[in-house]
């Protein structure tokens, strides 16, 4: 018998991380039986390949597999496409589940209704070290608030982050899992995957359901807390969208976008004086939605594109 919900963790030279990541999944509330996790090794050069086969034994339902072709969505899509799970969730290799992570997300798909298309939860942050004075949890914090619907409103049709989204396996196949001209290659920042994938869901079955109460813990280096990384996430994720949504130079969308951007700079140039005392917080929140912005009208470029 077939294992009702697979999980798949794909990981890059981070042995560390990933173990902190099975540690949590063999801590899980749900039946053993109920679950399978599938970790995708994605061409690592250190001994990662040596801790998977440490978790084998300690997991009844586990796959160790390698994908050859770099890249985050041809792991993810190697990884579930090899699962046996009539759903899947996704973890990060650098993130913790809850002890009832995968209960929540089984009981979720089996007694929301309408019958949800996708399910996901609240991401917190787990700090390398103490943040900086004017860094802000929310920089760090993925949620739609503090009660369980499903998504609605414009940013709604981009679902859910990756560390804490998961499918039945019937949208996946119907849909073909991630575009692999998005997502992280190797140590490269690429973004964009997941959003593209739920794009894509929507029109058709806008049914996401987030609980907050189906929580994971995200891994937030120093690197994260550093103003010119929150700037190249921003903008990163501009140029992402503006792949997923087509965003033609000069076109009406274009244009709207233009004057977005003329909006958040003057929100911007009327921030510079200090009010509060979290002048600096919300000045970098400012910046990265200029960053963001900025991202779109640029459009996809090399980095966004090539494999």
């Amino acid at each position: 018998m077939n294992p009702a919900l697979s999980v798949v963790i794909c990981t890059y030279n981070r042995p560390r991380l990933l173990e902190r990541a099975l540690e949590s999944l063999t801590r899980q509330t749900i039946n053993p039986a109920n679950l399978e996790v599938v970790v995708v090794d994605n061409n690592s050069t250190n001994d990662t390949a040596e801790l998977i086969e440490r978790f084998r034994p300690r997991l009844p339902h586990f796959q160790g597999l390698h994908e050859n072709r770099q890249g985050l969505s041809f792991a993810r899509n190697h990884g579930w496409r090899s699962s046996r799970g009539d759903f899947i969730a996704f973890l990060d290799d650098d993130a913790c589940a809850d002890p009832d992570w995968c209960e929540r997300i089984l009981t979720a798909f089996r007694t929301v209704s309408p019958a949800p298309a996708s399910v996901g939860g609240m991401i917190l942050p787990l700090y390398e070290s103490p943040p900086p004075p004017w860094f802000d949890d929310d920089f760090e914090i993925r949620t739609w608030g503090d009660t369980a619907h499903f998504l609605g409103g414009e940013w709604g049709r981009f679902g859910f982050s990756g560390s804490n989204m998961a499918f039945p396996r019937e949208i996946l196949d119907r849909f073909g899992g991630f575009s692999t001209e998005l997502g992280m290659v190797g140590g490269r920042l690429r973004l964009g995957e997941e959003r593209e994938l739920f794009y894509r869901i929507h029109p058709e079955l806008p049914l996401f359901w987030y609980d907050p109460e189906i929580r994971v813990k995200h891994w937030a280096p120093v690197r994260n807390m550093r103003i010119n990384y929150l700037l190249l996430r921003s903008f990163r994720a501009g140029q992402s969208r503006a792949l997923i949504e087509s965003c033609q130079k000069f076109s009406a969308t274009y244009l709207k976008e233009v004057r977005d951007l003329a909006v958040i700079v003057k929100e911007l140039l009327c921030s510079l004086w200090p009010s509060a005392d979290g002048y600096r917080a919300n000045l970098a929140r400012k910046l990265c939605r200029v960053s963001h912005q900025l991202g779109v009208l640029v459009g996809p470029g090399k980095e966004a594109k090539d494999e």
